[in-house]
């Protein structure tokens, strides 16, 4: 039995620390996922927050699961999906004005990355300038390590379309990258 499994049968035996251990590892990189579909922090939260409750209902519903990782990487997925859905409804008319307050944030973000030296989490702006079909793979191949077969999964693609996506998305980084000349050697690094 792995640890996953063990922590799964802790949590249906009413271990409530058990499920804190099982999630915490992947909260950060899900909320960044998360943030990646919905470009804002308060759904962002509320979508993790939508895809815990999920998670412990299901554990507790008995549900199988195998790799834990994945299936909640899906859910959150999901979720993100959802309130994107439900919040694009609300706010179709504020499209302009939100996009335009996104490329004021980036133009910010290009002249702190003219000055510091690239970090991750610059990256991830420069990730969020990709669309959405093309930032998720990027950011869950490159930073959280996972498998295109892995990612098609939790996407709910072919595999090869999350390939063509992410072949689409390295093109546009690049491009942005070289916009900002400070990365072409990171960019040639790293392969991107």
């Amino acid at each position: 039995m792995n640890k996953e499994q063990e922590l799964i049968d802790r949590i249906r035996g009413g271990d409530h620390e058990a499920f804190s251990i099982l999630v915490t590892p992947l909260l950060s990189s899900a909320f960044k996922s998360a943030y990646l579909i919905l470009r804002s922090k308060e759904h962002a939260e509320d979508a993790l927050q939508i895809a815990l409750e999920g998670a412990y209902v299901s554990i507790m519903k008995k549900k199988d699961i195998t790799n834990f990782k994945a299936w909640f990487y899906t859910l959150v997925y999901s979720r993100s999906i959802d309130l994107y859905r439900k919040n694009n409804r609300l706010t179709y008319i504020d499209y302009d004005k939100n996009r335009e307050a996104q490329i004021i944030i980036t133009s910010e973000s290009a002249q702190e990355i003219a000055i510091h030296k690239e970090s991750k989490s610059e990256m991830v702006r420069h990730l969020m300038r990709l669309k959405r079909d093309q930032s998720l793979p990027l950011f869950l191949y490159y930073y959280e390590d996972m498998s295109v077969k892995e990612i098609s999964i939790i996407l709910n693609e072919n595999i090869n379309t999350v390939k063509a996506r992410m072949k689409r998305g390295k093109q546009s980084l690049g491009k942005i990258l070289h916009e900002s000349g400070q990365f072409l050697q990171e960019v040639k690094a790293n392969g991107i």
